[in-house]
């Protein structure tokens, strides 16, 4: 029987994304609520093995949420995640129980250390996230030199892509993350799902967006005027079999001189 994680968050996204990746690497059964009233009625209903709790909520903020929590199971593991890094803030998280704290940006590493720890079971998912490997050597997606190493392909072509089913146009591509064109805003440090498609086969990646600045104007029908932005796209968590494809990709583009679309 997989152990239960109960994920509070406001943020449908970061629900979706945290709960594939509890689901498919730490093989968990995973439930979600978008708001405290909704997480405590859920622990009121069936029973959860751990808590991954936001603190920064409409309505009910994470630590009114912890307190509750602890006034109805004081043996509940809780860890925080949140955006939040002020220190009053993991004080009081840690004064009023939670096992733990995690800052968004999530490394998934660490979280899972995190939930392991807070579980008191063995730390199973915390190996080393494959990386892309550049030039025969693994490259770390957060080192910003390594970053700047990599070889990157542009593209003459519109090229389509999907960032969390939001149609965006690739305008880039290295072995470590890619550079996209949208005109829907996206949050700098957040997590997203990336899908490109590389040798007729869709990948869908983890992204973080890193940077986000206004590129251009456009005329839309009627005369409107339309901010188009670009934000570059950091892979996180990339599946040894998805870098080794992206990677050999941009080498053979790269080798035939003319980038084309995917």
């Amino acid at each position: 029987m997989p152990l239960t994680a109960l994920v509070v968050d406001d943020e449908r996204f970061f629900r979706t994304i945290l709960g594939d990746y509890l689901t498919q690497h730490l093989h968990m059964r995973t439930v979600f609520a978008p708001d405290g009233a909704t997480a405590l009625g859920i622990l009121h209903a069936e029973k959860v093995d751990i808590v991954l709790l936001d603190i920064l909520m409409p309505d009910m903020d994470g630590l009114t949420v912890l307190r509750k929590i602890r006034d109805m199971s004081a043996d509940l593991p809780v860890v925080m995640v949140s955006v939040s890094s002020a220190v009053d803030h993991v004080i009081a998280a840690l004064r009023e129980g939670a096992n733990d704290f995690v800052r968004k940006p999530v490394d998934l590493d660490e979280l899972a250390i995190s939930i392991h720890r807070a579980l008191g079971t063995e730390v199973q998912a915390a190996q080393p996230t494959p990386q892309p490997i550049v030039d025969g050597r693994s490259v770390n997606p957060r080192d910003a030199a390594d970053r700047r190493k990599a070889p990157r392909v542009r593209f003459r072509q519109r090229t389509r892509a999907l960032l969390q089913l939001r149609d965006v146009t690739l305008v880039d591509l290295s072995h470590t993350g890619a550079l996209v064109e949208h005109v829907e805003p996206v949050r700098p440090g957040e997590i997203y799902r990336l899908a490109i498609t590389v040798d007729k086969e869709t990948l869908q990646v983890l992204a973080r967006a890193i940077r986000v600045f206004a590129s251009h104007r456009v005329t839309l029908t009627g005369g409107e005027r339309q901010v188009v932005y670009r934000t570059g796209m950091e892979f996180i968590g990339l599946k040894k079999e998805a870098a080794g494809l992206i990677a050999r990709h941009v080498e053979k583009l790269l080798e035939s001189g003319e980038p084309e679309a995917l």
